[in-house]
C-alpha cells in the first residue's frame, strides 16, 4: 500500500490524575476521619493501565505507550516499586512516590517483544507493612508498518530499500533500509529492531554491517549488504524483532569469475600397481582442488576438467569434469595402471572471459609398493659392540630396518618385517610407517652355539702372538651374533630403457635370491646346504661354524631352495606376457642381516707390537672395545710420548682387535735409565683396565 504525504510526529503520552472523592461515614457513639482505615495485616495494591485518552486498557503498543496508575489508599509519599516482564517501565528506576491522592504514576512502553505479560509493584507503609499488587497485561503491534519512502515521499510498505537498484557487481556492496510506521503514519519513538535474512546470508555467502538484529534510529533500520560469495538473484526479508510485520526485497548479483583453482590434496600420494592392491595398499588416490574468486573467496557450481599428465600403463580418471561445491571443491579418483610410474592430474577451469585457468596435483606415484632386493637395509642403535653383553643380561640395541620398492619410494605403511637372532632374544616384528620399522634386542642367552657350546670358538690365544691382534681369527668367532630381517618383496633389477618392466631383453639383468637364512658363521652362504657340509657336517671349520644355521621356507615345501631352476626374475614388474616366459610375478623373502658383537668386557688384553709400535686392544674373542670407549696413553720416568695421547674408539662392525700408534722416545737420550708407557682403557660404561710396557728408546 502506498500512504500519501505521511508525517513525522513525536506523540507525547498524557499523564492522567485521578481524583478521588472522599466520603466521610458516621456512626453511632463511633467518629470516623473520612479516609479508609490501615489494613494492619498488610493489603493489596490497586493497579490500572489507561490508554492516551484515560480509558482504561489491556495493551500497548510501540505507538501507544499505557499510563499505570498504582493506588494505596490514600497513603502519600510512599514509595512504589514497579516491575514487568515485558515490555519496559518509565522512568527507569522502576520507582515512584504516592501523591496526595495515594496514587503512583509510571509508564508503560513497548519495548522490543511482543505478548502478554505482567505488571508487578509493591510498597510498604509507613509501618513498615508490605503492599502488592499485579496487573495482567499485552504489548501488541497496532498497525506497525515496515517499508520506505521513496523520492517522491510516499511509503511503501512491506518492501525493502535497497540501494543501488542496478545488478550488484561480485562482491559488491548495497545499502539495506526500512521505516516503521505507527498506526497513525508516523515513525515510531520507540527503540526498536530489525533482522534482514536472505539465502545467501544464511549460507555465509553474504553479510551484513551491523549485523542482526539492526536497531532502528529515528523509526529507520539501515546495514550494509556485501555480497562476498552470492551470485544470481538473493531475496531479502526485513523483519520486526516481536512482531509480525516484515518487508521483502530483492538483489541481482552479478556472476563472480574464476581467479583460480588451487590443488588441495591427494590421498595417498603413492599408489600400487592394478590387481596389486590390499591391505594398506591402495591402487587409487582421491585429488582434490579448489575454484577460489578474485577476492579468494570459494566458487560454487564452475566446471572443472580433468586430465593426466600421462595415461602410460593404462592410467585412468574416474570423470573427466566435476562442478564446484559450496565450498569450491572438486575431487577426482586416479586409478593406477600396469606400469610403474608417476603422475599428476590437471585440473583446468574458465575464468568466465574464454581464457583457461590451470594448476596441477603434487606428484603421484604408481609403485609396486613393495620392498626390493636392494632396497632394505639393517642398523643398530647405539654402536654393534654391546658391552658387557657376553655377561649380562638386558643390555638392549633398537634394530631399524627400512624398505623402499624398486624405484626407492617407501614402501606402503604397514609392510610387516620379521626378525631372528643368532644370540641373545629379539622382538619378532614390526610394520612400517614411511618406510621404517623398529625392534628391540636385548642380550640374553644363547651365547654360544646349542651343539658345540664354546668348543671351537676362537679366542685371542689364536693371535700370532697370543695377544690382541688385528686380524680376523674365522671360524668360529666367538662373541657376534647375526640378526636377520626379511619381508615378502621382489628381486632387483636393471631397467635399461626406463619403462618400469621387466622386458625380455633384461632378463638376465638381475641378482636372483636364495630362500632367506641367517648366516651364523658370516660366511655369505647357506652353509648346511654345501655338498661338503652334507657329506660331512662337521668336517670343517666353515661347516662346524654354519651347523646350526636356519633357512626361512618360504614356500613350505620343507628343503631349502636357491630358486635356479631356472633363475628368473620374481616381482610385480614381470609384466603379464612374460609371467613364467622370462620372468615370473611370484613373490619371494627379501632380506638383510647385520652382527652385533657381545663384548666379553671385563676379560681385555692389551698387546703393544714393538716393530710397528702400534697396540692392538681386543676382548678374549678378539673383539675390538665399545665405540666411545677411551684410550690414553702416559709416561713415567726417562720416557714421553711423541704424537697423540688420547684416542676415541670408533664404532667398529668387523671383527679383530682395535689399534693405536704407540711411539715413544727417551727424554734424555744420554741417561741410561728407563722410563715406561702406560695404556689405559676406558670403556664407555666399564672398569678401566692397563698395560705397562718399557719405553722405546
Amino acid at each position: 500500500m502506498i500512504t500519501r504525504g505521511a508525517t513525522v510526529v513525536s506523540r507525547m503520552a498524557v499523564i492522567f490524575a485521578i481524583l478521588f472523592t472522599v466520603v466521610a461515614c458516621g456512626g453511632g457513639g463511633g467518629g470516623g476521619d473520612g479516609f479508609i482505615p490501615d489494613d494492619s495485616s498488610g493489603g493489596k495494591l490497586k493497579l490500572i493501565l489507561r490508554d492516551s485518552d484515560g480509558n482504561e486498557t489491556n495493551t500497548v503498543t510501540s505507538a501507544a505507550p499505557g499510563t499505570l496508575e498504582v493506588s494505596m489508599n490514600g497513603r502519600s509519599d510512599i514509595v512504589v516499586t514497579t516491575t514487568t516482564d515485558i515490555g519496559k517501565v518509565l522512568p527507569a528506576s522502576g520507582t515512584a512516590l504516592t501523591n496526595s491522592k495515594g496514587v503512583a504514576i509510571f509508564q508503560i512502553e513497548a519495548g522490543d517483544e511482543r505478548g502478554a505479560g505482567t505488571i508487578t509493584s509493591t510498597a510498604t507503609n509507613k509501618d513498615g507493612e508490605p503492599f502488592t499488587g499485579t496487573l495482567r497485561f499485552q504489548v501488541g503491534d497496532s498497525g506497525l508498518q515496515l517499508g520506505y519512502f521513496d523520492d517522491d515521499g510516499d511509503f511503501i510498505e512491506n518492501e525493502i530499500s535497497i540501494e543501488p537498484e542496478s545488478t550488484l557487481a561480485a562482491g559488491g556492496n548495497a545499502q539495506l533500509s526500512v521505516v516503521i510506521l505507527d498506526g497513525d503514519g508516523n515513525r515510531v519513538t520507540t527503540a526498536e529492531n530489525v533482522r534482514f535474512n536472505s539465502g545467501c546470508i544464511a549460507a555465509g555467502q553474504a553479510t551484513i554491517s551491523p549485523a542482526n538484529p539492526v536497531a532502528t534510529v529515528n523509526g529507520q533500520a539501515s546495514t550494509l549488504y556485501t555480497a562476498t560469495r552470492c551470485s544470481g538473484s538473493d531475496h531479502i526479508t526485513a523483519s520486526l524483532v516481536g512482531a509480525s510485520v516484515q518487508a521483502m526485497g530483492s538483489i541481482d548479483i552479478a556472476s563472480r569469475e574464476a581467479n583460480a583453482v588451487l590443488f588441495l590434496s591427494a590421498e595417498p600420494q603413492l599408489i600400487v600397481l592394478r590387481g596389486t592392491g590390499g591391505k594398506n595398499r591402495d591402487e587409487t588416490s582421491n585429488v582434490v582442488f579448489k575454484v577460489i574468486d578474485s577476492g579468494g573467496f570459494p566458487l560454487q557450481g564452475m566446471t572443472v576438467d580433468f586430465t593426466l599428465s600421462t595415461y602410460v600403463g593404462g592410467l585412468s580418471l574416474s570423470k573427466s569434469s566435476s562442478l564446484s561445491d559450496g565450498e569450491g571443491q572438486v575431487s577426482v579418483t586416479v586409478s593406477a595402471g600396469e606400469v610403474a610410474t608417476s603422475v599428476r592430474v590437471i585440473a583446468t577451469v574458465d575464468d568466465g572471459g574464454g581464457q583457461p585457468v590451470s594448476t596441477v596435483s603434487d606428484l603421484i606415484t604408481v609403485t609396486t609398493g613393495l620392498p626390493d632386493a636392494n632396497s632394505i637395509s639393517l642398523s643398530v642403535s647405539d654402536g654393534f659392540v654391546v658391552e658387557n653383553g657376553m655377561s649380562m643380561d638386558g643390555i638392549t640395541r633398537t634394530l631399524t630396518v627400512s624398505m623402499a620398492d624398486k624405484f626407492n619410494n617407501p614402501v606402503v605403511d604397514g609392510t610387516a618385517a620379521v626378525f631372528t637372532t643368532e644370540y641373545g632374544a629379539i622382538v619378532g616384528s614390526c610394520f612400517t610407517t614411511d618406510g621404517t620399522c623398529s625392534v628391540e634386542w636385548r642380550s640374553q642367552e644363547p651365547r654360544f652355539p646349542t651343539q658345540t657350546g664354546d668348543d671351537f670358538v676362537k679366542t685371542i690365544s689364536s693371535c700370532p702372538n697370543s695377544g690382541a691382534c688385528p686380524e680376523d681369527l674365522g671360524y668360529t668367532r666367538g662373541g657376534r651374533s647375526t640378526i636377520l630381517v626379511h619381508t615378502i618383496g621382489e628381486e632387483s633389477f636393471i631397467d635399461r630403457n626406463g619403462n618400469g618392466i621387466m622386458d625380455e631383453a633384461e632378463k638376465d639383468l638381475f641378482v636372483n635370491l636364495t630362500e632367506a637364512f641367517i648366516d651364523n658363521n658370516e660366511d655369505d652362504v647357506f652353509t648346511p646346504a654345501l655338498p661338503e657340509c652334507l657329506a660331512s657336517p662337521m668336517g670343517s671349520a666353515q661347516c662346524i661354524a654354519g651347523f646350526e644355521e636356519t633357512f626361512i621356507d618360504f614356500n613350505n615345501n620343507n628343503a631349502y631352495d636357491r630358486n635356479d631352476d631356472p633363475a628368473v626374475y620374481n616381482g610385480l614388474l614381470c609384466p603379464p606376457e612374460g609371467d613364467g616366459v622370462w620372468c615370473s610375478r611370484d613373490l619371494l623373502h627379501v632380506w638383510d642381516d647385520i652382527v652385533v658383537t657381545l663384548s666379553a668386557d671385563p676379560s681385555w688384553d692389551i698387546n703393544l707390537v714393538r716393530g710397528s709400535q702400534v697396540a692392538y686392544i681386543a676382548d678374549v674373542y678378539n673383539n675390538p672395545p665399545p665405540a666411545t670407549s677411551g684410550v690414553d696413553l702416559s709416561t713415567d720416568g726417562n720416557c714421553e710420548i711423541l704424537g697423540e695421547k688420547s684416542f676415541e674408539v670408533p664404532n667398529i662392525y668387523s671383527p679383530g682387535a682395535y689399534g693405536i700408534p704407540v711411539q715413544t722416545a727417551a727424554k734424555d737420550p744420554d741417561d741410561e735409565t728407563t722410563g715406561t708407557v702406560s695404556i689405559t682403557l676406558s670403556p664407555k660404561d666399564g672398569t678401566k683396565y692397563t698395560e705397562i710396557y718399557a719405553c722405546s728408546r
